[in-house]
């Protein structure tokens, strides 16, 4: 019964995870997975079909912020490496890894999304200003970049995000990138991680193709309709919605998994 809500529920689901994704530059794995572990959906399957949705996020609305300028694709190319490599990696321990100890790791992804989050909205648009910023920001600091990446590649495959919740931090924190540019950026990096996943999930035969596609149909259309207000919603609201969700859908299933 939990499994057909929760196909029933894919596009709606996908909706809100491809606008509230596209609004904070994060694929919307981490609202999709939660909520169909939560319909008691696997983990092992609800991964796998939260990435094939990932690429709706990362396809709606692309266009437009291009054409603004936000998307950073030389740059994205360049981090995109380190994070396909980490998301071979992920996929790879995946199918060694406890459905507990999956969960577990996603809770506590959750609550510290929420911390970064709240770091990163300190920082506001401006303040990379004066400094170096992007591939010019030095070897040290792409260095660490690059780093972080791998590890959001193996976050994305693991656990089915997208991984720019690690992304748009790093590309604000360490790169010094203007917010909306590390949001629109992120958006096309989490797509390519994220194709990733789904190609080496499907050659182990873990993709749930039904249960992904009617979530895809969402994120799409939730990502095409959030681009549009992206640049003019204020930084305290997403702030307020983001943190709020990642802590109280962390917390519940972490729990769960303890």
């Amino acid at each position: 019964m939990e499994d057909l809500l929760a196909y029933a529920s894919g596009p709606l689901v996908g909706f809100v995870a491809g606008f509230v994704g596209t609004l904070l530059g994060i694929g919307g794995g981490t609202i999709m997975v939660p909520v169909l572990v939560l319909l008691g959906v696997s983990v092992k399957v609800a991964a796998p079909a939260s990435l094939v949705a990932i690429m709706g996020t990362s396809l709606g609305g692309l266009r437009r912020l291009y054409r603004e300028g936000f998307v950073r694709v030389r740059l994205a190319a360049v981090l995109e490496a380190a994070s396909v490599a980490g998301a071979a990696a992920g996929a790879y321990i995946f199918g060694f890894i406890g459905e507990r100890v999956l969960e577990a790791a996603l809770g506590v992804a959750l609550l510290l999304s929420s911390v970064l989050i709240a770091v990163r909205a300190r920082l506001g648009s401006g303040r990379a200003e004066g400094r170096s910023v992007g591939l010019r920001a030095g070897t040290p600091r792409l260095a660490a970049a690059l780093a972080a990446s791998f590890a959001a590649g193996a976050a994305s495959a693991m656990l089915g995000i997208g991984g720019g919740v690690i992304k748009v931090p790093v590309m604000v924190l360490i790169l010094g990138l203007p917010m909306h540019v590390a949001v629109s950026t992120s958006k096309l990096m989490v797509g390519i991680t994220a194709a990733t996943g789904v190609i080496e999930h499907a050659y182990f035969g873990r993709v749930e193709w039904l249960l992904g596609l009617s979530l895809l149909v969402g994120t799409f259309v939730g990502a095409r309709t959030s681009a549009r207000i992206l640049i003019s919603l204020p930084e305290w609201l997403l702030r307020i919605i983001a943190a709020g969700y990642y802590i109280f859908v962390g917390a519940t299933i972490l729990a769960r998994a303890l």
